[in-house]
């Protein structure tokens, strides 16, 4: 079970890198440093600065998955080992998460899932969804993190499994995500427009 696996190795390896769980995790590597890399984020609160570096890996991870290519990370990132602070946070509230996905996702082994256009659009969306877990949000508006990351571990763990049922909750996921995000973006810029306004004219 993904859980199981990603527990072993973070108990057999303290200090393990991203680049090292690539290479450790064999073919499975590439989906599950992905899953990792968004796991930090399924609590409904933003976290600045942190979100844009590991959405900006997510995007990069699932750009050369959508191309076919081998999964690395550049060695800024990919080779910084993880502290025992941040390996423990994986293996208490992080693998529970997994093991709630884990009772959706199954080895249903559905043939398009294989197909290279699915895997192409599959993890086109997980980019994209990258990028919008990198984007500078403030902190207020709840959910801007959490719900690109629930996504983005949804069509990972889909794709791993080749998954064709889940993978319609993760594309509903996403789907949320964007209609959420949007209506954020016209708040905030309604907002600001509006204090603008206010501002112009009390200096008037």
């Amino acid at each position: 079970m993904l859980s199981d696996r990603l527990k072993q190795i973070m108990e057999e390896n303290e200090g393990v890198t991203l680049n090292e769980l690539l290479e450790r995790t064999q073919g499975l590597g590439l989906h599950l440093v992905i899953i990792l890399l968004a796991l930090p984020f399924i609590i409904p609160v933003s976290i600045p600065g942190v979100s844009t570096v590991l959405g900006l890996a997510i995007t990069f991870l699932s750009l050369r998955l959508a191309l076919g290519r081998d999964g690395y990370l550049p060695k800024f990132v990919g080779d910084r080992r993880l502290t025992p602070g941040l390996q423990k946070k994986f293996l208490t509230g992080s693998i529970r998460f997994l093991r709630v996905v884990e009772k959706l996702v199954k080895p249903r082994r559905t043939p398009w899932m294989t197909t290279r256009l699915a895997c192409f659009v599959n993890a086109s969306l997980m980019a994209f969804m990258g990028i919008l877990l990198a984007l500078p949000f403030p902190p207020l508006p709840p959910l801007t993190n959490s719900l690109p990351s629930y996504s983005i571990i949804l069509l990972a763990a889909s794709m791993m499994e080749e998954d064709g049922v889940t993978i319609w909750i993760a594309y509903v996921v996403s789907g949320g995500t964007i209609i959420y995000l949007v209506v954020i973006v016209e708040v905030l810029e309604f907002v600001l427009r509006h204090a603008y306004q206010v501002g112009r004219q009390w200096l008037q």
